[in-house]
């Protein structure tokens, strides 16, 4: 069967097509939100606890501002308003982030309907994107990486309908609200806007930027990102100076454009390679797609400026929901049939079934999971240096607990003299962040640190007279105090591999916190 593209001669018209593809999108955005709600509480009776960065999230959402060394406010505000709503659980706090990914999957289907597609179309790239490994696990926890494919995909949604004249110009705001919202939510989404741009200007539809709607959208998306830029600036850029000593550090594993290319593959599921690089050919060649040349391009622009600045694999991802939609309208318009898609859709969902989702979410048992993953070849393929016996998203979801109880059990056998005087110092922002979220409830005094935006959070008053810390040498310590107690170490099953380190008291610093905390400042 083949497909017509939606007349958008008056807005009844749009309105009565659209109307079932909503249906269709929120029917899968809800089977989306579902799927993600009833794996985090059952990963949760499994043992499978906060990630690590969101704990590093909830404390910046206890000490809100416009801006952080590692990242921009909005996450930080998820974090506070989910932890406030839904309670400081691991599915709770995650809500959003599930709503954030039922939403990617729905844009997902309208940007089909966009391109012409019906109802099997649209099934066929919203199952796409729900497959995708990349993304099932992006929104199975909190993080920015949930939201930013919304904000793309909404942003390419809005200047899609305006070129087909379905929306007034006036939409223009949106656009800018969302591409505001987005730089406010990553840093990377000031990449994307260049390549649409770029995209923009090679393609007839060069004349919309030439319109007083637009400069009103610059307007919007410069005043939502103000906040930021005038924190980064009262700062000293601090994000530019962690990326520049991340790009000249050894943390990230720099992959060849071969290799990145192939993850590009791996990430989406290998099986729907040929739906969104499909995607890619028909925008950039059939005829029925030229009005959306653009889009190919700006994909192809953003890739290769990841590829130029050696990003990690996976900053790529928000953007291929738009490729899944295209190809799922190609592949209709080619067979000139149905049943094509339906059988395409079948088999991802038969791979989504048997691979993704026992890969990607949390519903087999660690042991399990690495009986079941060694058939896929899973965890092989790192983003960082860093080791774990799991894939990082799921390592890095054990010992915390175990950690601040381990902190309690040393700090409350102190004598009440020495413990009234003793602080706790952590190297990086997961096991200070574990103790000031989790150590409350075991009497644990705030814990410091000089890693990413605990640097500006200072010293907190601690002197140094009496230290808990986690380390891995006594010999580290030996400089800096007078003297170094082991207390034992610390470990738990499935952690990541650094995390493997003993407990030390350090007692008399030599010199005092406040003296000496520029050089604790740890950007990396």
């Amino acid at each position: 069967m083949t497909t017509a593209l939606p007349i958008p001669a008056t807005n009844s018209a749009v309105r009565d097509a659209l109307r079932p593809a909503l249906m269709v999108a929120s029917g899968f955005a809800l089977l989306t939100l579902t799927l993600h709600v009833t794996c985090s509480l059952y990963g949760s009776r499994l043992g499978y606890g906060f990630f690590r960065d969101e704990l590093y999230f909830l404390v910046c959402g206890h000490h809100l501002d416009w801006g952080y060394v590692d990242q921009p406010p909005l996450v930080a505000l998820q974090a506070r308003i989910a932890e406030a709503v839904f309670g400081l659980t691991p599915t709770g706090i995650r809500v959003l982030s599930f709503a954030a990914g039922a939403g990617k999957v729905g844009l997902t289907g309208l940007l089909a309907w966009q391109f012409g597609g019906r109802r099997t179309a649209q099934m066929l790239a919203m199952t796409a994107a729900l497959a995708a490994p990349v993304f099932l696990v992006a929104d199975n926890y909190l993080s920015m990486n949930s939201w930013e494919p919304c904000f793309w995909m909404g942003c390419l949604f809005v200047v899609l309908r305006i070129a087909d004249e379905g929306f007034s110009p006036r939409w223009w705001l949106v656009f800018g609200l969302l591409a505001g919202l987005g730089i406010e939510n990553k840093v990377s989404t000031v990449f994307f806007l260049v390549a649409l741009v770029l995209g923009l200007q090679v393609a007839p539809q060069r004349r919309m930027l030439w319109s007083k709607w637009v400069a009103a959208a610059i307007g919007v998306i410069f005043l939502v990102a103000l906040p930021n830029f005038w924190w980064q600036w009262q700062h000293h850029w601090p994000t530019y100076e962690l990326l520049n000593d991340i790009a000249h550090s050894d943390k990230n594993t720099k992959l060849p454009p071969l290799a990145f290319l192939k993850q590009q593959a791996d990430m989406l599921l290998i099986f729907s390679a040929p739906l969104w690089i499909g995607g890619l050919v028909w925008l950039g060649f059939a005829r029925r797609a030229k009005a959306w040349r653009f889009v190919a391009v700006t994909y192809l622009l953003f890739l290769a400026m990841m590829m130029a600045m050696h990003a990690k694999d996976y900053y790529v991802a928000p953007i291929y929901p738009v490729l899944f939609a295209a190809g799922a309208v190609g592949l209709v318009e080619i067979t000139r049939r149905n049943w094509p898609a339906y059988v395409y859709a079948a088999v991802l969902a038969f791979f989504f079934a048997i691979a993704t989702l026992p890969i990607a979410l949390t519903v087999l048992p660690p042991e399990a999971y690495m009986r079941w993953a060694a058939h896929f070849g899973a965890n092989k393929t790192r983003s960082e240096k860093f080791s774990s016996p799991l894939p990082q998203y799921l390592s890095d979801r054990f010992g915390w607990e175990e950690m601040a109880q381990g902190f309690a059990a040393r700090y409350n056998a102190l004598p009440p003299e020495e413990r009234a005087k003793t602080g706790i110092f952590c190297g990086n922002y997961g096991e200070a962040s574990a103790v000031n979220m989790l150590g409350s409830k075991y009497g644990l005094p705030v814990a410091i640190s000089g890693h990413q935006n605990y640097f500006y959070w200072g010293w907190n008053g601690y002197t140094g007279e009496s230290m808990l810390t986690l380390g891995d040498d006594p010999k580290d310590y030996r400089k800096s105090y007078e003297e170094v107690i082991d207390l034992g170490k610390f470990d738990a099953p499935w952690i990541m591999d650094h995390e493997h380190r003993r407990y030390f008291l350090l007692k008399h610093r030599k010199k005092t916190y406040e003296q000496e905390w520029p050089d604790f400042k740890y950007w990396y």
